[in-house]
């Protein structure tokens, strides 16, 4: 699952996984994970992240191979938030097809730099379940509480103006050889993220139903 920092990528990728039974392999959650931990990589990682900056390439390998070599080789996976350039990509493809995992496709939400600097300028993360909240109007009626299970809302560290463009930078100047990479060899989908959450999650599993991944809806 690839988009710009602020497509909805993340929620979209946690609801195909529940409802497909999918073993979901987060790089952004497992990397703020580690960045919690009391030792000197993750005080760095904490301190990268902060400042809008992403992990060395070899950080997202390190902390879902594990999760990958003990996950049923007849379960479906879904990374979301690898691979982010085009060396990762090379060598998923070499990790995935060692697996014998053949059936890959690579959904890209689509939204503009400007819807996506929208969105997280007021993007708010649920402390608890995770999910996301934009705030419209916090003058008005200050949003503090996840609509779906109450737990607090808090900013990410790493949404701040610099942390964003810099993101945002890097997915124009990084992330879209991953996406040309992938068209290339026919496994690309592309859905429009700039509609309502729903919407764009029933798009997703049509055009995967469409080419044979889950079961047609």
């Amino acid at each position: 699952m690839l988009g710009r920092s602020g497509s909805g990528k993340g929620t979209q990728a946690q609801v195909l996984a529940r409802e497909f039974d999918l073993e979901y392999i987060g790089t952004g959650d497992l990397l703020r994970k580690f960045s919690e931990r009391k030792n000197a990589a993750a005080h760095r990682m904490k301190e990268t992240m902060a400042q809008g900056k992403l992990a060395p390439s070899w950080m997202p390998f390190f902390i879902w191979m594990e999760k990958l070599a003990y996950t049923d080789v007849h379960k479906g996976v879904l990374f979301d938030g690898s691979p982010r350039m085009l060396g990762e990509a090379t060598t998923l493809d070499e990790v995935l097809d060692w697996f014998e995992r053949k059936k890959v496709k690579v959904v890209l939400i689509d939204i503009s730099r400007e819807v996506a600097r929208h969105r997280l300028m007021k993007r708010r993360i649920c402390s608890v379940c995770k999910r996301g909240a934009y705030v419209e109007n916090e003058q008005e009626a200050p949003q503090t509480h996840c609509q779906y299970c109450g737990g607090d809302l808090t900013i990410r560290s790493e949404d701040n103006p610099a942390g964003i463009e810099s993101r945002l930078d890097w997915f124009d100047h990084e992330v879209m050889k991953v996406v040309e990479h992938y068209r290339s060899k026919g496994k690309l989908i592309v859905v429009n993220g700039e509609q309502d959450p729903e919407a764009v999650h029933q798009e997703i599993v049509k055009a995967l139903a469409k080419r044979n991944v889950f079961p047609k809806q």
